[in-house]
């Protein structure tokens, strides 16, 4: 009697997390999708924007910049780092950046905030003179 009771419990745990990691993190791009960019912003940022391994001296710092995308489910599409690199070249030009550098991916497991996996970019936005 107790058999088919912790296989319902199984199967009703395993059905909760398939859903939680299949909606996606407010705020989180998916996958590798770029269509909230427009083509004339994807090639000026791609274009304007050097991507440097380190901070030149002769530079200003403008900050730092942040992109996140989420893989909605083990099946889903991982983002790569590619898509990672002009989400950030997109933002760096729009505040004014002709780089970026120092730039750094974290992937992390999560399925608690909607994601199976988050994968977070962050680099040093600069001017290069």
């Amino acid at each position: 009697m107790k058999f088919p009771l912790l296989l319902v419990q199984i199967a009703a745990i395993i059905g909760l997390l398939s859903m939680g990691a299949c909606s996606s993190m407010p705020g989180a791009k998916t996958g590798n999708d770029l269509s909230y960019l427009s083509l004339r912003d994807k090639r000026l940022s791609e274009k304007r924007v050097q991507v440097l391994s380190q901070t030149p001296q002769s530079s200003d710092v403008l900050g730092v910049v942040t992109t996140k995308r989420c893989q909605t489910s083990v099946f889903s599409e991982e983002p790569q780092e590619k898509t990672l690199l002009v989400d950030m070249k997109a933002e760096a030009y729009r505040l004014g950046a002709n780089a970026i550098s120092d730039v750094k991916v974290v992937k992390a497991g999560a399925v608690g905030d909607g994601c199976w996996n988050l994968y977070t970019a962050t680099a040093n936005m600069l001017v290069v003179q």
